[in-house]
């Protein structure tokens, strides 16, 4: 199956693109274009689930798509427009011109850039404005700014990257060129949807596993081999049939309270993790059954299955609903029904950090995951307390973690908390750079 571009951009910008997609001939692009930015919602909105991946034409119509959640950031891409396509603009002026400008004003490029290729190409006698790119709304701006230079005599030609901009200065008789995308800018952002669409569908199609743990809350042990319990099992297994409709999975039960939904990892996306913590909720509050969730993304099936079980290890009882998902390099990401989520590594590489961790009785994972919550609290600094209540642990057990961080050198004191009672100041930690 062919990989499926959709090009968005004005009808000049997508024909120059569309002239470089002839040499892809087995990948299906096709054009959409259009008059008005707006229009890019109607577009999007129609075709958006039938392409792998979208080429926009610059940078204007991406933030606009990006702006307003059209699309996700690794479906989409625009050509870079820096280096060699801005000395092209700037020398075909000059030759148009037969003149050297040495005052020019330039839009959307950032000053850092510009800088560096002056100073590289050795062109210190070229005086330059710029106005960064500052949003799809801001057009009238960059207008005003190329239009207020040349009127003041500071500049003797406006370069920019945007057609609406081009399109203003050029009715009012503003000495002005275009950047388009290169030949090969646009060759080489071609190349990068065709890996990022395969890369993707190679993803999609990873083995995954969902599984279910059951708990039924009774204090009434011989209630569990009663009629009434199977009764609550059966329609426990009617609501799992219904999820695993939703992912065109297979149902199996491995033994009593255990349950494996198997599929493909495409099949599982937001809509489908709202599912599980509506049908969490469901089973507590009706059934009185307590389910927990482990998915588990793996190469293989038994890679799969080995990485759902690691997340039952790992997934601590919680006040919120909570699910684990666990992936092929073994990173782990905790979900609750609050939107809230944490991502950690599992696996830490390189020699230094071995050298740090190798005798320090801490794992890898629970640095990482102390690291992942310091981010998503804004908790650089943190106590013994702070640890012993992000990993569920005890007092004790936070105390000991911290001073196992401390002594391999993961972490370094930063300051000390006055506890306002009798006794020693705790110790404030941080990670170090």
């Amino acid at each position: 199956m062919k990989v499926r571009i959709g090009v968005i951009g004005p009808t000049d910008s997508v024909q120059q693109i569309m002239s470089v997609a002839k040499e892809f001939s087995d990948t299906s692009i096709v054009p959409f274009t259009y008059e008005s930015l707006e229009e890019i919602d109607r577009i999007l909105e129609r075709n958006k689930d039938q392409f792998d991946q979208w080429f926009f034409s610059g940078i204007m119509n991406f933030s606009y798509a990006m702006d307003h959640a059209l699309l996700p950031i690794d479906k989409a891409i625009y050509p870079n427009m820096n280096g060699s396509t801005f000395f092209g603009t700037l020398l075909e002026a000059q030759l148009e011109g037969n003149t050297v400008y040495k005052k020019i004003s330039i839009d959307t490029i950032k000053r850092e850039e510009i800088e560096k290729i002056l100073a590289y190409y050795k062109l210190d006698a070229i005086t330059y404005n710029n106005m960064p790119f500052q949003g799809y709304e801001h057009n009238e701006k960059q207008i005003a700014f190329h239009q207020n230079l040349y009127e003041q005599g500071e500049m003797e030609l406006a370069i920019t990257f945007l057609r609406a901009t081009y399109i203003a200065l050029k009715e009012k008789g503003i000495p002005v060129y275009r950047v388009t995308p290169s030949y090969l800018s646009i060759e080489q952002s071609f190349r990068l949807l065709i890996e990022r669409a395969l890369s993707t569908r190679y993803k999609n199609a990873q083995m995954a596993v969902i599984g279910c743990k059951v708990e039924f809350n009774t204090s009434e042990e011989a209630l569990y081999y009663s009629f009434k319990m199977k009764h609550k099992e059966l329609e426990l297994r009617q609501s799992l049939l219904h999820l695993t409709e939703k992912v065109n999975g297979s149902l199996m039960q491995l033994g009593d309270g255990l349950f494996f939904i198997f599929t493909t990892r495409g099949e599982i996306d937001h809509r489908f993790e709202a599912a599980i913590f509506e049908l969490i909720e469901d089973v507590k509050i009706q059934e009185n059954i307590q389910l927990t969730i482990s998915i588990g993304f793996g190469e293989t099936v038994s890679q799969a299955e080995q990485h759902v079980r690691k997340g039952f290890h790992n997934l601590e009882k919680e006040e919120t609903t909570s699910i684990i998902i666990v992936d092929e390099d073994q990173n782990m990401t905790k979900k609750n029904s609050n939107n809230e989520t944490i991502a950690y590594k599992t696996i830490e590489m390189g020699a230094e950090w071995k050298a740090k961790i190798q005798h320090s009785g801490v794992s890898p994972g629970v640095v990482s995951k102390l690291r992942s919550y310091t981010r998503q609290y804004n908790r650089y600094e943190f106590t013994s307390s702070d640890v012993s209540r992000w990993l569920k642990s005890t007092e004790r057990n936070g105390r000991r973690i911290a001073n196992l961080l401390e002594k391999a050198g993961i972490t370094v004191q930063c300051g000390e908390l006055q506890s306002g009672v009798r006794g020693r100041p705790r110790k404030v930690f941080r990670f170090k750079e």
